[in-house]
């Protein structure tokens, strides 16, 4: 059996969403932070893998590439909200406006990547 990409993109892309939201979910993990804004760069990272994911399965079943964009930032924007609420719960975590700000900007650059990468490796794509 063959998989499609998209289906890769797909189950690649709620695996990653699953893992942050557990990863969110460790009450008061005790990393230490050793530069400032580590915090900040983790969620960048976090949601820049997502927002890359996201766009490239948009991409996959036949968006167009703009729209993509967008609706993998919308994803990424729905998502960090729903997350930071989330850590407002959780005890040694907080919910931040800053955090999410992070997550957008991450999702932002991770979706326009998915531009910017198939044409440098042709194989991510599809056309």
């Amino acid at each position: 059996m063959v998989l499609s990409r998209r289906r890769i993109y797909l189950a690649l892309l709620v695996s990653w969403v699953i893992l942050t939201f557990l990863l969110t979910s460790l009450p008061n993990p005790g990393i230490l932070l050793h530069f400032r804004f580590a915090d900040k760069a983790a969620h960048f990272g976090f949601y820049g893998v997502m927002g890359f994911l996201c766009a490239l399965w948009r991409r996959e079943v036949g968006t167009p590439v703009r729209r993509a964009v967008l609706e993998a930032l919308l994803f990424v924007a729905a998502t960090g909200a729903v997350d930071e609420v989330h850590q407002h719960w959780i005890p040694g975590r907080s919910a931040g406006f800053l955090d999410w700000a992070a997550d957008m900007l991450g999702g932002g650059i991770g979706a326009w990547c998915s531009v910017l990468l198939p044409a440098l490796f042709p194989f991510l794509i599809t056309e």
